[in-house]
């Protein structure tokens, strides 16, 4: 497509604008974004794309297309499950705004799909049926998401305000102090990193789904009553 910019011609394709978007990363994706990083109008952008999200769907479907998760068939269920959650935390803190992306509507497109298959005969061999795959795997996606956008956020909010994040810690240190149980709670709680607290969790996640939904049980054991 050839657009007129500001007396210049621009000359730029439906490639460009998705290279443009992958460039911007998702995190930081507008449509008014990706026509400066173009040199065009909004206007011209949106010949290419009908909306914002459809930009978005098309950015992250390409972005999505890095992730090659890998499988190592001596692993049982529960390794298996904490693997495949290392991965895709690895992968959504080195491209931020991918979790959100993933959390909003999953699969979208084509590359979303392969994820979604990959599990899907991964957990098949190991004994699983289609439905049990993708109910362990979107829990243990969902987890992980969770965890990983928290972190995201949080650093974010660190670096746009640090004086404001100082102060928002102490002050929320201030509150937990004027609680005896809190204090005695959080006292015994040892130094740990974001990457233990991950572990920790999805180990047990891994644990208890697997224990819940062993090789060979149908999903329809999801709804028994309790």
């Amino acid at each position: 497509m050839i657009v007129r910019t500001g007396g210049r011609t621009a000359t730029f394709t439906h490639e460009d604008v998705v290279a443009a978007g992958v460039r911007l990363g998702l995190r930081d994706l507008t449509v008014q974004a990706v026509a400066d990083a173009l040199g065009v109008t909004t206007a011209a952008v949106y010949r290419h794309v009908r909306s914002r999200a459809a930009l978005e769907t098309l950015v992250g479907e390409a972005v999505l297309a890095d992730l090659r998760l890998e499988d190592d068939p001596a692993q049982p269920v529960a390794e298996h499950l904490v693997a495949f959650a290392r991965q895709l935390r690895r992968f959504t803190k080195g491209h931020p705004g991918s979790g959100p992306y993933l959390q909003r509507i999953f699969p979208r497109g084509p590359s979303g799909v392969r994820l979604l298959e990959t599990q899907i005969k991964a957990l098949g061999r190991r004994g699983y049926d289609p439905a049990a795959a993708t109910v362990l795997s979107s829990a243990v996606a969902t987890v992980t998401l969770g965890l990983t956008v928290v972190e995201e956020v949080q650093e974010a909010h660190a670096l746009l305000d640090p004086p404001g994040t100082e102060q928002a810690t102490r002050e929320a240190k201030a509150a937990m102090a004027a609680s005896p149980l809190v204090v005695a709670a959080v006292g015994g709680i040892p130094a740990h990193t974001a990457d233990d607290y991950f572990e920790v969790v999805v180990s047990a996640l891994a644990d208890g789904l697997v224990r819940r939904l062993p090789p060979g049980t149908a999903v329809a054991v999801l709804r028994e009553d309790r």
